[in-house]
């Protein structure tokens, strides 16, 4: 792999994802999708700036690049993160010192695993809660789009959280396992009734 996802071409993405490398994975494409959903709901705000230009939309436009900005980070995070937890199992393990090195490194590592799925729900959430709040200003032509970039951030937030859960059990701390699982909960919920007000939004 190059050292972003985001220098390769689509295809070259696509054949990477379908290989037998287990980078990217779910952590990395799940941004991925998410930076591409909020990609669209971004094209319905400049269509409709290029309609009808104002300071105010330019300064929602601003908005939702920032956000795109944070979500595309946590592609290669995501990889970061497992490479390093790569690197921590293959630390020596033949003394009982270079046994605890590498079992404080594991821990580090797998909680970063833990953590860092978690922090891009956030800004998946961010994206979601920017969505609901831009949608009565785009244009109905490019409506669509935004609908469409809403269930693709959606999508993202239930496949990035598959990245918590499954590195959950592996954390020994079980305060650290129930406060990364009750954080899990509670933004899939708020992601799930941010979505379902953008969806009533559309009906309406």
């Amino acid at each position: 792999m190059t050292d972003s996802i985001w220098d390769l071409s689509l295809r070259s993405a696509l054949e990477q994802t379908a290989s037998k490398s287990p980078t990217p994975g779910g952590g990395s494409i799940a941004p991925v999708s998410a930076a591409l959903g909020l990609g669209l709901v971004v094209m319905g705000l400049e269509v409709t700036a290029a309609k009808q230009p104002s300071e105010s939309l330019q300064q929602v436009l601003r908005r939702g690049r920032v956000l795109l900005a944070e979500l595309s980070e946590f592609a290669d995070r995501d990889v970061a993160v497992f490479q390093a937890y790569m690197a921590a199992l293959g630390l020596p393990k033949t003394t009982e010192a270079e046994q605890a090195l590498r079992a404080a490194a594991r821990d580090k590592a797998v909680l970063e695993a833990a953590r860092t799925p978690l922090l891009a729900a956030e800004a998946v959430l961010r994206a979601l809660t920017y969505t609901e709040s831009v949608a009565g200003l785009v244009q109905k032509n490019v409506f669509s789009d935004l609908l469409a970039g809403a269930d693709l951030l959606f999508g993202s937030m239930k496949a990035v959280l598959r990245t918590v859960d499954i590195n959950l059990p592996a954390l020994r701390e079980p305060a650290a396992r129930k406060a990364l699982s009750e954080r899990a909960a509670e933004l899939e919920l708020a992601a799930g009734e941010a979505y379902a007000r953008i969806c009533t939004e559309s009906a309406a």
